[in-house]
């Protein structure tokens, strides 16, 4: 047994090229670390060599390792002055990432897959960061888009160096490798993120974001930014998701060839249902860049655009939307609010919790909290009881009966506007209330007058001939007039 076989990247013993074999396996720290009781359970297999692990091959990545490890001489690499448990990592990160390259998916790695996952990444970062650079190019250039995220483009890399690893020291040479990337590469926006953090301003345009900016059809500004010397053509450059340029110095441009769009159209531009659409229009959030009804085409495509930013600029990028989190037309619904009324909270800062949904785009994307939604927008309650919380309260089981008698003019409410659908309807105010104990009683109320069981009050005024109030059309339930039964039971 060596000390070096703890480290969890070690899998082979050098000196046998055997795999290493795990002897026990133990939650608790205290108890996995009493070898003592452990190995006196173990003696016998030890011995009759059932434990072995299997004959193996060296790689080069674990060469270097153990020469990190005893501190002797190996070929000089680019992780060779890098701390080692971050370099370890980032090698299997990568060799995880370049299993894309091979069209490998993640699922069909095993645990006994490790070492070779560790020798793809070893294999390009010991050459430094032209290769590892090299790499990531290699990765875009697979089937995949911006569109789709960079946990889809740099598998378990991205997420990795963007969340868990996000502060620690170790990883930075490794993340800023990656954000140099991207920088150069992605045609990142307000509403993205790079490496965990917000991005504010755009720095690339890519032909397709472009067109989302300016409304024009990929095929046709791609031959305008080639024919001004911006882009490459299709056949020489990347795919228009890929072929990027500087926005700032391509922003005379785009002005200069930016069309107005119709209703529809411009609703596809921002990833909205026409329905969405037709709400953010009639709650005023959008606003016709023309106001006129000559011309279909009023809207302008950059106003999509800023719209979006207003709200995503700085939101927290959801891998999956769990835990409370809802699309933004759902929370809409739920607490039967216009769309106006969460987005004017977002944009002042009374709502925070805002997601933006890695696997959709534009509107489709804006996530919300939603119980911070219902706490930020909750309207003042209505002094008052609706129809369904007075019934049960004077026990009149069926609340229609209820409602009936107040349709026929029989009982006293006040129409009050609903603070949630911002509908009239009726209520019982605490004067409404009053009136009705004045004028009727239930068995319910009947027991906690006379402090007796109902069914035997319900008897006696059975016995003495009284029955519920009633007219023409029927009974509303057990419904009795006070005056008659105060003159049985009183």
């Amino acid at each position: 047994m060596r000390g070096h076989w703890l480290v969890p990247h070690v899998t082979v013993c050098v000196i046998h090229q055997t795999a290493l074999a795990p002897l026990w396996r133990e939650a608790k720290p205290l108890k996995r670390f009493d070898s003592s009781p452990l190995l006196d359970g173990l003696t016998s297999e030890i011995m009759a060599r059932e434990i072995d692990g299997k004959p193996r091959k060296l790689l080069p990545f674990d060469r270097w390792l153990e020469a990190r490890l005893a501190q002797s001489e190996f070929p000089t690499t680019w992780l060779d002055d890098l701390p080692l448990h971050a370099a370890c990592n980032f090698c299997h990160l990568l060799g995880s990432a370049r299993l894309r390259l091979e069209d490998i998916p993640q699922s069909r790695m095993t645990p006994e897959d490790r070492p070779i996952l560790y020798e793809m990444g070893f294999k390009v970062a010991r050459n430094g960061k032209d290769d590892i650079l090299a790499t990531f190019d290699a990765l875009q250039r697979r089937p995949g888009f911006p569109q789709d995220g960079p946990k889809a483009i740099f598998p378990r890399l991205y997420e990795r160096l963007a969340y868990d690893y996000h502060d620690h020291p170790d990883y930075a040479p490794f993340r800023d490798l990656l954000r140099a990337h991207m920088l150069d590469t992605w045609p990142l926006g307000p509403g993205d993120e790079l490496l965990g953090e917000a991005v504010k301003v755009r720095r690339l345009h890519s032909v397709r974001t472009a067109a989302q900016a300016t409304g024009i059809d990929q095929r046709r500004l791609r031959k305008v930014l080639v024919a001004a010397g911006v882009v490459r053509d299709a056949d020489h450059g990347l795919p228009d998701a890929w072929e990027v340029f500087d926005a700032t110095a391509a922003a005379p441009i785009l002005e200069s060839m930016t069309e107005l769009l119709t209703a529809k159209d411009m609703a596809a531009s921002i990833n909205a249902t026409r329905s969405q659409f037709d709400l953010l229009v009639a709650d005023g959030v959008l606003v016709p860049y023309l106001d006129t009804t000559d011309v279909k085409a009023v809207w302008h495509p950059v106003q999509g655009q800023r719209f979006l930013d207003s709200i995503l600029t700085g939101a927290q990028q959801l891998r999956q939307a769990q835990h409370g989190w809802e699309h933004l037309s759902k929370a809409v619904q739920r607490l039967k609010v216009r769309p106006a009324k969460i987005i004017e909270a977002i944009r002042d800062g009374r709502i925070r919790k805002v997601g933006n949904h890695m696997e959709c785009e534009g509107y489709a994307a804006i996530y919300v909290y939603h119980d911070e939604v219902a706490a930020v927008l909750r309207p003042d309650p209505v002094n008052a009881e609706n129809i369904e919380t007075f019934a049960k309260s004077v026990g009149i089981k069926q609340p229609s009966n209820l409602k009936r008698m107040i349709d026929e003019g029989h009982v006293q409410t006040t129409i009050l506007k609903n603070p949630f659908t911002q509908f009239d309807q009726a209520y019982f105010t605490a004067e409404d209330a009053t009136a009705f104990r004045k004028r009727y009683t239930t068995p319910k109320l009947l027991s906690k007058t006379y402090g007796e069981p109902w069914q035997a009050l319900v008897r006696r005024l059975r016995d003495a001939g009284i029955k519920p109030f009633t007219n023409e059309r029927g009974a509303f339930g057990n419904v009795y007039l006070r005056d008659a039964t105060d003159r049985i039971l009183g």
